[in-house]
This record gives C-alpha cells, structure tokens and sequence, in this order.
C-alpha cells in the first residue's frame, strides 16, 4: 500500500479532532457527574443506606467511564502525532503499511492487523503465577 495522500490524511485528522472534542466533553461531564454523586450523599442526611449505595455506584462508573475515555483521548493524541510526524498508517512494530479498511474502522490503530493479532496471541498467553 501506497502511503497516504493528502487528502485522505486530512479525513483522517478531521474525524480524530471531532473525537478527541467529543471525547473531552464525555470526561468533563462523567467527572463532574461524579463529583456530584459524590457530595449529594453527603449533603443529604435523608439518604437512605441503599440510595447511597447506588449513588456511589453510578459515581464509581463515571469515574470507569472517564478513564476509559481517557485512555482513548491518548490514543487519538498519539495518532494525531503520527499524522504530524508522517507515520501515520505505519505500523509500529514492523513498518509495514496498516490496511485502509483497518484505519477507517480503528483510527488509532499504531499496528497492521497480523501484528495486532500476533501482539494479543502472545498476550493471551502469559500465564499468571500467584
């Protein structure tokens, strides 16, 4: 594959910077979600044991989900690096090209598809002594 053009590089940064706002607008909100389930307990004597629970619950998954949006804000920042510093759609474990269909369904992806698969094999085999 040939690398990419100019044009399919700017689709590529257009649809990753309407991410990475997207995804900044989700974490402000889940924090301060969060944050607000957080202190409502505590403001409320009235509350009862188990809206507490809930409450410190739903705050928990905010928290899950900005981490989690946190990680994938990472991912768009580092591809956003690559298409400034020309690697975008490079692979980074053997510098082969990173098939388009790949790109387009998973901006972010740093690696083609056989090392993906080759990096989760070898993952999914380490075994875990306690």
């Amino acid at each position: 594959m040939d690398a990419l053009n100019d044009s399919v590089q700017a689709q590529f940064r257009e649809v990753l910077a309407q991410r990475r706002e997207s995804l900044n607008k989700e974490i402000r909100a889940k924090l301060s979600e969060a944050r607000g389930e957080r202190i409502a307990p505590d403001a409320s004597a009235s509350t009862d044991g188990g809206d507490r629970a809930t409450l410190d619950v739903a705050g928990e998954l905010d928290l899950a989900e900005a981490v989690r949006d946190g990680d994938e804000l990472r991912d768009v920042d580092a591809a956003l690096g690559r298409l400034d510093a020309g690697t975008f759609g490079i692979c980074t474990d053997c510098g082969d090209a990173i098939a388009i269909a790949r790109l387009q369904a998973y901006p972010t992806a740093k690696r083609c598809s056989p090392c993906q698969q080759a990096r989760e094999k070898r993952a999914g085999s380490v075994v875990h002594k306690f």
